[in-house]
């Protein structure tokens, strides 16, 4: 069994959060997913969209999103699902989808009001209806 990367108590409750909505059995399921969903967020909109978005989600999260450069990667829904499959336990793109959607709702739970829309702003059409 891993140790989280994220061992605070703030993301901890981010997690399981997450981990709830979709349907994952393990904490450390649920971080790796938690942490491949962001990560790959992060690389799709600009880093000043990101810090934006991140500032009301755990510092954890905001530490590993700063790391990143400030270009997006152009990226499409399939994209998304595929980088985000290979990162966790399943190549299934259905269930990678329900779950990267969970991840997303605890992100709009958590983000401050109005970036969720500014960051799905430079989305592309595809890729932004994972976050509704």
């Amino acid at each position: 069994m891993t140790e989280s990367l994220w061992p605070g108590a703030t993301m901890r409750s981010f997690v399981e959060q997450a981990q709830e909505a979709a349907g994952v059995s393990s904490f450390e399921e649920a971080d790796a997913l938690v942490r491949a969903t962001l990560t790959t967020l992060g690389e799709s909109v600009s880093g000043g969209q990101i810090d934006e978005l991140v500032q009301g989600l755990p510092p954890e999260v905001r530490d590993e999103l700063s790391r990143r450069s400030g270009q997006a990667r152009a990226m499409d829904k399939n994209g998304f699902l595929d980088r985000v499959s290979g990162a966790i336990s399943t190549t299934d793109l259905e269930r990678t989808e329900q779950q990267v959607r969970a991840v997303l709702a605890t992100v709009r739970d958590w983000a401050p009001e109005g970036e969720t829309a500014d960051t799905i702003d430079q989305l592309p059409p595809s890729l932004a209806q994972l976050f509704r």
